[in-house]
């Protein structure tokens, strides 16, 4: 989001939610009252939100509890006591829910859309719980204009939310200039630097310092698995790729852990919970680290892959029977990621750019013969927290030109 894109925003910014952030009232409160310490609010469509009484404490908005310019809080959550309680809680002539603590007297004032937008009933997580669909050779990888991404913001926030959502994107009629890669990667956040810089070209060279340096085939892999935590996303640009071979194969590795669980759940079991361990050999850097070859969250998603078969390092922390296992468990993930049923095959055409879920979309390339002609791509990585704060910051634009128009008409 633009400079320009902040100041809209600031004006309508308010002091009565804890955040910087505009939330609508799309739903009216009909009444407020408290029952066993906890806070209901009954609302206009019939649902009922229940609030924690310190949860709600601890988000007061108010300008002694949140600062004005930050919007960080301003008092150590750990004075307030864990038993505090609601006093009196009504309804302002506005909507608004206020809220008079019982130890101190103070008195909060909750905007009816923050508190529907983060309120924890059992119905508003299911509701915020989408899912990410997964992918196979099938997939048609969705594709946008790169000078709409660049320009236009509602096209930059569909392809966010794509890439978001999928973990694999092309833009088309890039420019084929050196940089390119790095505007795009701007409209997003900071690239991260690794140890190849900031922008890397991809290109046979006699000096390399890795196997994507090479002209031999690649297989499915993702970037620095060697790292505490790797990149989360990365953008690809051709700039040329004449040459012949040189094709791109990318495989979604959590439709492959789905497939997995679902026909060899003790190799699953071994390949989400075992530390593999993996390290670089160059000259230059020495980087090592373990973790499973597919992690999960707190609810078995899989949310992170650590698939790479040539940066592996000796599994040393294992006895006998369990390396064995792990062993085994590895190569039957591997063999698996390699089947052409998960796998998606083009070639880059020059002025297209692929941008991907480096911890998600497993990314390979054919064999190419550079007496033939050239190939040249250029790289950078960027965070997935980045990706999300400026998903973050399109959806709130999003939503206060909505207010803007519904306070216009």
């Amino acid at each position: 989001m633009t400079s320009s894109n902040i100041s809209e925003l600031s004006d309508i910014y308010t002091l009565d939610v804890p955040d910087m952030d505009i939330w609508p009232k799309a739903e009216k409160i009909l009444t407020a009252r408290v029952s066993s310490g906890d806070i209901y609010v009954d609302w206009e469509d019939g649902r009922v939100s229940r609030f924690q009484a310190l949860w709600l404490r601890e988000q007061c908005p108010c300008i002694q509890c949140h600062s004005e310019i930050t919007r960080e809080t301003l008092f150590d959550i750990t004075d307030l006591s864990i038993d505090v309680q609601a006093k009196i809680c009504v309804l302002d002539a506005d909507g608004y829910l206020i809220v008079q603590w019982d130890q101190d007297g103070h008195e909060s004032r909750y905007h009816p859309g923050w508190l529907r937008a983060n309120c924890y009933d059992d119905w508003a997580r299911t509701g915020r719980e989408t899912g990410k669909p997964t992918w196979d050779k099938d997939f048609e990888i969705p594709a946008f204009e790169a000078g709409g991404v660049l320009e236009d913001d509602d096209q930059l926030y569909d392809w966010l939310v794509a890439l978001d959502r999928y973990g694999l994107t092309r833009l088309y009629n890039a420019s084929t200039d050196t940089g390119t890669v790095e505007k795009v990667a701007n409209r997003i956040g900071q690239i991260r630097p690794s140890n190849f810089g900031s922008i890397f070209e991809v290109v046979s060279r006699p000096d390399a310092n890795s196997n994507a340096y090479l002209s031999v085939e690649l297989p499915l892999h993702m970037d620095l698995p060697t790292r505490e935590t790797p990149p989360g996303l990365q953008f690809l640009h051709c700039i040329v790729n004449d040459a012949e071979g040189g094709e791109s194969l990318f495989a979604d590795a959590f439709h492959v852990a789905k497939f997995l669980k679902q026909t060899a759940p003790e190799v699953y079991e071994i390949v989400t919970t075992v530390d593999y361990p993996f390290r670089n050999r160059a000259l230059d850097c020495d980087y090592r680290t373990a973790g499973p070859l597919i992690r999960l969250d707190a609810d078995g998603h899989p949310v992170e892959s650590r698939i790479n078969t040539f940066l592996t390092a000796p599994i040393t922390h294992l006895p006998h029977d369990q390396l064995k296992k792990a062993l085994e468990a590895r190569h039957h993930l591997m063999r698996l990621v390699k089947e052409d049923r998960f796998r998606v095959q083009f070639k880059l055409r020059p002025g297209e750019i692929v941008a991907f879920d480096n911890r998600r979309a497993l990314h390979a390339r054919t064999e190419f013969f550079p007496n033939t002609g050239n190939r040249l791509l250029e790289g950078c990585y960027l965070d997935r927290d980045d990706l999300h704060s400026a998903l973050n910051m399109q959806a709130r634009r999003k939503r206060c030109e909505a207010i803007r128009k519904s306070e216009a008409t």
